[in-house]
């Protein structure tokens, strides 16, 4: 900076002077500091181990502790679905889920589905479910299968693996099945087997 002074046409030059912040915003600041340093993680986080059966892409979304509720055009709850992770994809609108509950609560077409992957599918609205397949449709009956698809807007369960169904001490074997949540109906396609205890 020049700064000129008097009448003798004298030029002075003087150096801006540098402000420091004051005390406390210095001591705000290493606290700030600190509390970061002090939070950080020491080791990497942990990422949750998401089946998406592919790469990941640019705008995937993934998220834990997954609740996804379906309404009735009355308000009412019609279908609920909680899983550990889901993995969505956008460009093929599909959501990869783990360890899955599907549960459906229209009266007199209950429905309790449980696996241990998942895959809703965005534009059918299909839901498939893999690993260790446990079903109720009627109290006291389970069904025991590899993998089921679910259409949410028929009410059908389908399947071609095999499957067992369990009732006290009644159960049946067979291979494929097409059950429907809206008359409690399961059809056992093949090579059926069974006891009936009266």
């Amino acid at each position: 900076m020049i700064v000129r002074s008097g009448g003798a046409g004298v030029v002075s030059e003087r150096t801006p002077r540098v402000r420091w912040p004051s005390l406390g915003l210095l001591v705000l600041l290493f606290m700030l500091a600190a509390l970061v340093w002090w939070s950080w993680p020491r080791h990497p986080l942990p990422q949750p181990h998401i089946d998406w059966r592919g790469e990941i892409h640019k705008g995937d979304q993934a998220v834990e502790d997954v609740i996804m509720r379906q309404y009735t055009a009355t308000g009412n709850l019609d279908l609920l679905a909680t899983a550990q992770t889901a993995y969505h994809e956008p460009g093929v609108n599909q959501t990869i889920l783990s360890q899955v509950v599907v549960e459906r609560f229209q009266p007199g077409q209950r429905m309790h589905l449980r696996a241990n992957q998942g895959l809703v599918d965005g534009r059918s609205h299909l839901i498939t479910l893999w690993g260790n397949v446990i079903g109720t449709l009627q109290p006291g009956t389970r069904m025991l299968t590899e993998k089921v698809h679910y259409d949410p807007q028929t009410g059908i369960i389908t399947s071609r693996e095999p499957v067992r169904l369990e009732r006290g001490q009644d159960w049946m074997t067979g291979r494929g099945f097409r059950a429907s949540v809206k008359t409690q109906e399961v059809n056992i396609l093949h090579d059926v087997r069974g006891v009936y205890a009266p």
